[in-house]
């Protein structure tokens, strides 16, 4: 390829741009900017740099050559005198106006099917003109173009597959501080967090946000480019980069102050969900949130700052917040943090008649309906309760197996004289969780109904555990209370035989009443689900991720635990890739988020660390320590990763660390091979 071709190559690559903003993904990784380090042209200001080059790059003359093939004259003398001005001393090339040699070929054929995006039918057009026109070949315009947009292709099918290897793979090689297809970078950024590489994922931040002078790129791409960036740096770091941007430039402070904004978010959620003392967000930027919740009324914003507010010891503040929330738009988050907000404050009445408001939106919480009506059922001095909120209580109770929770009711019917409902409950709470009240509740209520067989029943299994239950049976009154909510229609359902297999750990039990059933007709996602957790308890994980794959399609709480349920079976199958991509496509609490992130980011670290990407190792461990505390066993990898790196003062305070809080002589043999390589 000679010189001209080179600079023509160079020409078309600098011309292809077509940016495409997508979504910022959680990560975590070293600072964006180096500390101390001068901000740059690019980011101080939006003028070009003050110096000036020797002569043209490879771009300008390129666009000079252009001009000069297509025969446009005027416009080759106007890029000369443009280009002596800017370079004093400036001639042009010699072979400006070298002609192309070969065969004159129509490309408007390839043209046509490259716009369609036809690479089969392109290779088609070009065997067949090779062989009509001997010693032809497709001009360099195309063929540049040709692999640019294959390449682009490649990496955005890869991108759409979540293919983050493939990614990488393809989109690597592109140089982060020159590629002008910004959208390729961005793909590339997607795939380094995904799979926790943070230092090359620094590097393409860098290429894009510190080009200076011409080089700067639009205030649209940089904005998306540190929206990109928000979850993946520390704020302080992203709150620098903004002040840099917004350096000079109103028009860019105010394009970025909603970044400002989603930064505080960030700060607010990250407090709220710290476990033990940080420090607080500065209360300007909370009020600046403030602020901008009261002005675009956005509940979720109010229910942030009610969070916040409620964990800074402010609950009549946080009743404001939560309160313009569930009056907008209520959430089962929402409708928690008033009801937290108003017990916080004491105000149980108020509390309760809020659950009772929105009963059927919190139905899909059980612990919280729990929580919220229990109280109510242990003061009958205050009256009937609504058949609705028996119901409601009923059924939390049946679908987590509360077994005290289902004293609780049983003690309610029992003192309303509804003997029956009572034995029920008081029998479900014994089967869950054997005990003397729930034992001394099943006694008097059979006792009181006229049960003498199933009372005899219960003295023989049980007097000699419990003979305390069976002497109180002597002076037992009656309840004088009058009836109340009818509970009969709250009874606890008798569970399938394959459920009851599953409860008791029968596992096999269960699969095999399962099959049963499945003989019989399709599995409903519940059961599906059941099937899963007992292939799991057995290690039948093929079995297990075909079970739970059925159950996704569930509702509510079946479809997220069947999603929990196959992230578990990957993971242990050692598919942690495949097991993300669930964490991340289907939702999850909190707690099971974190445990399942935690697992993964620990099997990247040791297959990183097998693999000898020490660097690799300590990114997933370090994503890992963001949501879970370390064990021995994790410090030593990091440790050792870092003395495989050449840290060897960082591997020798962490082994030191290490043997302080558990002596162990894999860390002292580790402290000895380190002290010998210092020299002492």
């Amino acid at each position: 390829m000679n010189h001209r071709q080179t600079l023509r190559i160079a020409l078309v690559t600098s011309v292809l741009t077509l940016p495409i903003a997508a979504p910022a993904i959680a990560g975590s990784t070293p600072s964006l900017f180096d500390a101390g380090e001068p901000a740059p042209a690019s980011v101080a200001a939006a003028t070009p740099s003050a110096s000036v080059p020797a002569g043209p790059d490879a771009v300008e003359l390129a666009a000079l050559y252009y001009y000069a093939k297509e025969g446009e004259v005027r416009r080759v003398e106007a890029e000369t005198q443009r280009l002596q001005a800017k370079y004093p001393g400036f001639a042009p090339p010699s072979d400006l106006y070298a002609q192309d040699t070969g065969p004159k070929v129509d490309e408007a054929p390839l043209w046509a099917l490259y716009e369609k995006g036809d690479f089969a039918g392109i290779e088609t057009e070009l065997a067949r003109l090779a062989a009509a026109n001997a010693g032809w070949q497709p001009s360099e315009d195309f063929t540049v173009k040709l692999e640019r947009r294959k390449l682009r292709q490649s990496i955005e099918d890869a991108a759409s597959a979540h293919n983050w290897d493939r990614v990488i793979a393809a989109a690597g090689a592109l140089d982060p501080a020159t590629e002008t297809e910004i959208d390729l970078l961005w793909h590339l950024l997607d795939a380094y967090r995904e799979k926790n590489m943070s230092a090359p994922m620094v590097t393409v931040y860098r290429g894009i946000l510190m080009r200076e002078g011409d080089r700067r790129l639009s205030d649209d791409m940089l904005v998306t480019t540190l929206q990109k960036a928000l979850n993946d740096f520390p704020v302080a770091d992203l709150k620098a980069a903004i002040e840099r941007f917004s350096a000079g430039s109103l028009t860019m402070a105010a394009r970025l102050e909603p970044l400002r904004l989603d930064l505080v978010r960030r700060e607010v959620a990250e407090f709220t969900n710290a476990s033990g003392d940080t420090d607080k967000v500065p209360d300007g930027e909370v009020i600046a949130l403030e602020k901008a919740a009261m002005d675009a009324k956005s509940t979720a914003d109010f229910g942030l700052l009610g969070w916040y507010r409620l964990k800074t010891g402010q609950p009549i503040v946080a009743e404001n917040w939560f309160g313009r929330a569930v009056d907008i738009e209520p959430t089962i988050e929402t409708v928690q943090g008033l009801y937290s907000a108003l017990s916080a404050q004491n105000k149980a009445e108020a509390a309760y008649a809020l659950a009772v408001r929105h009963l059927a939106l919190i139905a899909a919480d059980s612990d919280f309906v729990m929580a919220a009506l229990s109280p109510r059922f242990g003061k009958p001095e205050l009256g009937d309760i609504d058949a609705a909120v028996v119901a409601a209580y009923a059924t939390a109770i049946q679908s987590s197996h509360a077994a005290k929770h289902a004293e609780v009711i049983g003690w309610y019917a029992y003192n309303s004289r509804q003997f029956a409902p009572a034995e029920a409950w008081f029998e479900k709470s014994f089967e869950w969780e054997k005990g003397p009240d729930s034992l001394k509740g099943l006694l008097l209520a059979r006792q009181q109904g006229g049960d003498k067989a199933g009372v005899k029943a219960l003295r023989e299994q049980y007097a000699s555990a419990y003979p305390q239950m069976f002497e109180a049976l002597k002076s037992a009154v009656a309840p004088s209370g009058r009836g109340r909510s009818d509970v009969a229609s709250a009874v606890p359902v008798r569970e399938a035989d394959y459920l009851a297999a599953f409860r008791a750990k029968r596992f096999g039990d269960c699969i095999d009443k399962l099959r049963a059933r499945e003989a019989a007709g399709s599995l409903d996602a519940n059961a599906s689900l059941v099937k899963g957790w007992c292939h799991l308890e057995l290690n039948h994980l093929t079995e297990a991720r075909g079970a739970f794959l059925a159950a996704l399609h569930g509702k509510g709480q079946a479809g997220e635990d069947a999603a929990y349920g196959l992230s578990l079976t990957l993971l242990r199958t050692g598919l942690t890739g495949e097991a993300s991509t669930i964490v991340g496509a289907y939702p999850m609490s909190a707690k099971r988020d974190k445990e399942l992130r935690a697992e993964i980011y620990w099997q990247q670290a040791r297959a990183s660390f097998d693999a000898g990407r020490y660097q690799q190792t300590l990114d997933a461990l370090n994503a890992r320590f963001q949501i879970a505390p370390e064990t021995g066993g994790i410090t030593q990898m990091r440790a050792w990763s870092h003395y495989h790196l050449g840290h060897l003062a960082e591997a020798r305070k962490l082994f030191e660390r290490a043997d302080m809080v558990m002596s162990d002589s894999a860390n002292r043999r580790a402290l000895a091979i380190i002290r010998e390589r210092l020299g002492g």
